[in-house]
């Protein structure tokens, strides 16, 4: 059983499944549709060590979301990869100004996902 736990945030309950099984060797996943259920689950779990967010969620965006756990002070330096269909340069410089560590832009490779959440997960994480 893999020791590192990712929360994934997408309202794509097909997103979210794949995300789980791709990420099943490198760690445990935990998939919620909406970012006030991530919210919840931050702050009533064990810490996570990372979070995927989709970009548009419904009710508080993605932005929002990322805003919201750098805010916190348990979740301050978790690890977000943010992952978008929207414009690639727009949603990237946003989620980066944010706090987001990464961005991918769908559709991506199952290869830049693993390699990206496996760069998010190693001890020297740098912060945006």
């Amino acid at each position: 059983m893999a020791s590192k736990r990712v929360l994934v945030a997408d309202d794509d309950a097909d997103v979210c499944a794949l995300l789980a099984v791709v990420l099943r060797p490198i760690a445990a996943v935990t998939t919620v549709h909406d970012a006030e259920s991530a919210l919840t689950l931050l702050a009533s779990e064990p810490p996570f060590d990372a979070i995927i967010s989709d970009f548009m969620l419904p009710g508080i965006t993605g932005i929002e979301f990322v805003r919201r756990v750098r805010a916190e002070p348990l979740t301050s330096r978790t690890p977000i990869l943010m992952i978008s269909g929207h414009d690639r340069s727009s949603v990237d410089a946003s989620a980066r100004e944010a706090g987001a560590n990464a961005f991918l832009n769908k559709p991506f490779t199952l290869v830049q996902l693993r390699q990206t959440i496996s760069q998010l997960l190693a001890p020297s994480v740098t912060f945006a």
